[in-house]
């Protein structure tokens, strides 16, 4: 039986190292991947991305996250079985973050079986441009080669 798998890309274009996960999707969006695959720019996240995932099997989702602990462009990757600190993930405005997210999702409706949550580090998402950071455009690689080893 295939896999339903969704690949979800979080942040805001418009504010840095923010929209690096939306980066990563547009990247996805340019190569050949499996027909069981769909790829999700999530926008900055929230609440609605428990309707994008109730019906897959395998979630990525790639996101950006500020812990300060490490330099920017670090990648990190996580399940939903060992969730990181929600204050690791941006904070949407008008919604929950990442993991509060997930948390709530378990509690409301069936989850899929496996979630991976990749984060990169970012240092400037307080400003508005569509740029990312060296560090954080430098990330982008390592982001794609863990969401590809996730596929197989």
């Amino acid at each position: 039986m295939t896999k339903n798998i969704k690949i979800l890309g979080c942040g805001n274009m418009l504010m840095g190292d923010d929209g690096v996960g939306i980066r990563v999707i547009e990247r996805l969006q340019e190569m050949k991947l499996p027909e069981n695959v769909e790829i999700i720019d999530a926008g900055v996240g929230g609440m609605a991305i428990l309707s994008w995932i109730e019906d897959a099997d395998k979630v990525i989702i790639v996101d950006a996250v500020q812990t300060g602990n490490e330099p920017p462009g670090t990648v990190y990757e996580f399940t939903d079985k060992e969730l990181p600190p929600s204050d690791m993930f941006m904070l949407s405005l008008h919604d929950l973050n990442l993991v509060d997210t997930i948390n709530v999702g378990r509690v409301v409706q069936k989850m899929p079986d496996v979630i991976v949550i990749i984060g990169v580090e970012v240092k400037r998402v307080a400003e508005f441009t569509k740029d990312l950071t060296p560090e954080v455009e430098g990330a982008i690689p390592e982001v794609l080669d863990l969401v590809l080893k996730e596929l197989k």
